[in-house]
């Protein structure tokens, strides 16, 4: 089964459109370097996590791991998303900015 958000496919392929047609991704200069620090801190714990299973550490510390790993994920995808919520929704009342970005951080 497959499910779309507008024309995004949940895994993230677009449908029907190539994605060179698709907006860049658009963000300030300081925006842009806290997303790539998490996204490397995110590698980083990945790495940490392989090397825990290469030296048999319990499952336990390696599942304790990948649940930091997980809400570290979903924590920068959200600041993405507001990120651009905030900067390419074409509206004036900042409310419904605020109260879309909030849905989607319940349902996440």
């Amino acid at each position: 089964m497959v499910f779309y958000f507008g024309n995004v496919c949940y895994n993230g392929h677009i449908r029907g459109e190539d994605m060179q047609n698709k907006k860049s991704f658009i963000a300030s200069e300081k925006d842009k370097k806290y997303f790539i620090r998490r996204l490397n801190i995110i590698g980083g714990q990945i790495q940490g996590v392989n090397k825990m299973i290469e030296e048999e550490r319990s499952y336990e510390e390696v599942l304790i791991q990948l649940a930091a790993l997980t809400s570290s994920l979903k924590t920068t995808g959200r600041n993405i998303l507001e990120n651009y919520m905030a900067n390419n929704i074409k509206t004036s009342n900042k409310k419904e900015i605020e109260e879309a970005i909030n849905l989607f951080n319940k349902l996440v």
